[in-house]
């Protein structure tokens, strides 16, 4: 029996056809793992820089000052965030109705927890970080600050602590959420649908006023720190820019004015940072939920861009990072003078 050869050219098309679209979607799926690949590299490399080199000063000095406890907090926090926020869009892409299962998928929880306790802990540290600085630069006439400037370090210290403490028992509720079916949702939602399927709302299975919790958790990540952060940033340039002309016939303290003037500048780059990525997110949520098209990949960049930052911003700031950053790559330390002058050490000023 012989073949038509219309019939083997339209069986050769039709499966050139088919191989094109299997090696697009190749081609995507290897385009979005080296995507989400590369957010997590420029997300982790710079906290985990930070950490690594930190934590050896503290083992060579003994000691845990202030400003290195707060990188550690920082750094971890931001690894933490990023990995975890990778985990979740990574599982959502395999799955994209991940979020319509019941009961929500442990790991699903461990995510959203980690994500949330992580960005709370290191948006907190930022604040402390401001704080700090604030009080250790200006000067205050009244006894009451002067008591706490000299207090400083342990009173920062222990708020650090106990804000990492309540972070992990505040989203514990997290563990909680799942989706709450009525019988008129059973009829309305299919878990094997189509993949466009709108999932219900989320709920928590505990007795918890949802509105209260959401609330305290809107003000704990955004108000309430940014009323630490934007005071004490602009009340460091305010005293150092009142101060500068004074000072400008004294080199020394010229110098140290400028290495002040660059905490204040990188704890304001830092305040820019912490609310472009609260913005981002933001938008990303309720785009979300008004049933708006948005992908993860937004998630995903915004902390990948939040975390490398934040780590660029405090390496750049400290001067023990920023000259065993520049030995790594120039194999060569910068001129101490230099350094000094512009950079400030991790040790509490």
């Amino acid at each position: 029996m012989r073949i038509s050869p219309d019939l083997i050219s339209v069986q050769d098309s039709g499966l050139c056809v088919s191989l094109s679209e299997e090696n697009i979607m190749i081609a995507t799926l290897i385009g979005h793992v080296l995507f989400f690949v590369g957010l997590a590299l420029v997300g982790v490399s710079g906290n985990l820089f930070n950490l690594i080199f930190t934590i050896q000063q503290q083992v060579k000095t003994r000691t845990i000052q202030t400003v290195g406890l707060i990188l550690n907090v920082i750094s971890i926090s931001n690894i933490i965030l990023v990995l975890a926020t990778f985990s979740l869009v990574m599982g959502v892409f395999q799955d994209p109705q991940v979020w319509c299962i019941t009961p929500y998928p442990l790991s699903i929880r461990i995510e959203m927890y980690l994500m949330m306790t992580c960005s709370f802990n290191s948006f907190w540290a930022i604040a402390w970080l401001s704080l700090f600085y604030c009080i250790k630069v200006v000067s205050f006439s009244s006894e009451c600050f002067q008591t706490l400037k000299r207090k400083i370090s342990s009173v920062i210290n222990a708020a650090v602590l106990l804000s990492c403490s309540f972070s992990f028992l505040f989203f514990t509720p997290l563990f909680s959420l799942d989706l709450v079916y009525s019988s008129e949702m059973d009829e309305n939602y299919n878990v094997k649908g189509i993949a466009n399927l709108t999932c219900p709302q989320p709920s928590f299975t505990i007795d918890i006023d949802v509105n209260a919790y959401a609330a305290a958790i809107i003000c704990l990540l955004c108000p309430i720190p940014l009323m630490i952060m934007l005071p004490t940033s602009v009340r460091m340039v305010v005293h150092l820019c009142a101060h500068t002309l004074a000072l400008q016939k004294n080199k020394t303290q010229v110098q140290g004015s400028d290495s002040y003037l660059l905490v204040c500048k990188i704890t304001i780059s830092l305040v820019g940072v912490y609310l472009s990525t609260l913005f981002i997110v933001s938008l990303f949520i309720i785009i979300r939920l008004i049933g708006g098209f948005i992908t993860y990949h937004t998630l995903a960049s915004a902390f990948s861009f939040y975390s490398g930052m934040t780590s660029l911003l405090l390496t750049a700031s400290n001067r023990h990072l920023k000259d065993k950053l520049w030995s790594l790559f120039c194999c060569r330390k910068p001129q101490e003078q230099s350094s000094k002058s512009q950079t400030v050490e991790t040790v509490d000023v």
